[in-house]
């Protein structure tokens, strides 16, 4: 079984027909990637249109054609075969010598040829569902084993690791600050295949990540931040929080992780990692809170007026409601807002979220399960009854990460 992991694309009708075509029942395992990976290379970002990873074809990497024009073809296969060789080439366990283990098979999949058997040019095929079947065939992977596989999609779907320093890292004591950062820089180069099926799926609506504390659900945040910016550089994103702390781990992740995807550092002003609920101002004092107050010109309620109108252990909450009412029509202002520690937050912010969106409605919240319970319910019957016709997709991130 083909296992689609549906990324973003600008190309979606030949990418939902390629999804469409792997969707029916295959004799063959492995995954198809939509719109991944982005490969970081000396000229700026480099995405891959769709890439099949099979136990039994090696690599398969896909130029999708929207229409009929088959210009640079030679060009756009030459340059994903390179560049994703250049990529899998710094996993030893991939190489045999100078060799790489693995075959890459460039394919050029334009479904609006009819006549696509009849382009095929010698070492550059072009199919459509008409003949992929056959030119699939005659891929093979004659030195595929589970342990060479294994190998391949971790290099896949290894999006990043944390650089280490020259020296080894010297733990003495386990509960120290060093041996809580070597188990961060160990876990993020492991990620399993549902943790990266979190980070890449991008839909329209709302998206749900659940795991237990601790499980790597401020990663997989971070990963998808960077995601979204390098597929989208334009888009204005918001990563948002409970924990003051988490700004600075937050800030670093996305900036290594957006550097080895695209080899440029993030846009800040694009991408704003930004408390939940914090002061007026601006730089490291403003909050998500304050631009929804700022951009609908809603007074904004500090701490202690919050406390003095709504009550202890109401502020926040009461801030948002008395937002939300004041402003009967707000406008969004972010193409995709993330949301880390959900449990922690009031039904009323996820709201306010949801009205700072576009109206593609991108919300991605995470939240402990296991934590105020009662509180999540109330999250998600809200935003169900507040979505309509909204998609849901959620994931499950098991705790395998800092435990």
């Amino acid at each position: 079984m083909i296992t689609i992991v549906q990324g973003t694309t600008n190309k979606p009708v030949s990418a939902r027909r390629l999804a469409d075509f792997f969707a029916r029942p295959i004799e063959d395992d492995g995954f198809l990637y939509i719109g991944y990976p982005i490969i970081g290379t000396a000229e700026g970002p480099y995405p891959i249109d769709a890439l099949l990873v099979s136990k039994s074809k090696g690599l398969v990497v896909f130029s999708l054609m929207e229409g009929r024009d088959m210009t640079g073809l030679q060009d756009i296969q030459d340059d994903s075969y390179n560049k994703l060789e250049s990529k899998l080439r710094a996993h030893r366990s991939l190489m045999r010598g100078r060799n790489l283990r693995v075959p890459i098979n460039p394919v050029t999949f334009a479904p609006a040829r009819n006549d696509a058997a009849n382009l095929f040019e010698d070492g550059y095929p072009i199919c459509n569902e008409a003949n992929l079947e056959a030119w699939l065939d005659d891929c093979e992977w004659d030195d595929s084993d589970p342990n060479y596989f294994e190998s391949l999609v971790a290099g896949i779907q290894a999006i990043s690791t944390i650089r280490k320093g020259r020296k080894r890292r010297d733990v003495q004591r386990p509960d120290s600050r060093g041996a809580k950062l070597k188990r961060l820089e160990d876990s993020i180069a492991n990620l399993d295949n549902l943790q990266g099926r979190a980070v890449i799926e991008t839909v329209d609506g709302v998206q749900r990540i659940r795991g237990l504390a601790e499980s790597g659900k401020t990663i997989v945040l971070a990963l998808k931040a960077a995601y979204l910016h390098a597929q989208h550089p334009d888009w204005k994103i918001a990563v948002t929080f409970n924990t003051r702390s988490l700004k600075g781990q937050f800030r670093q992740l996305i900036n290594t992780f957006t550097i080895e995807q695209t080899n440029e550092e993030p846009d800040w002003d694009n991408i704003q990692v930004i408390h939940a609920w914090g002061a007026p101002g601006s730089g490291d004092r403003n909050d998500l809170y304050y631009s929804f107050c700022q951009s609908h010109d809603v007074e904004y309620q500090d701490f202690g007026s919050a406390k003095r109108n709504f009550g202890q252990g109401k502020e926040f909450e009461g801030a948002c409601r008395k937002a939300l009412d004041e402003c009967p029509h707000p406008s969004g202002i972010y193409d995709a807002i993330l949301v880390d520690e959900a449990q922690d937050f009031p039904p009323a912010f996820l709201r306010m979220c949801y009205e700072l969106l576009k109206p593609e409605k991108r919300l991605v919240y995470a939240y402990d399960e296991l934590q105020n319970l009662r509180d999540c319910l109330k999250i998600k019957l809200l935003i169900l009854s507040y979505k309509f016709c909204i998609f849901w997709r959620f994931y499950t991130v098991f705790p395998r990460i800092l435990l």
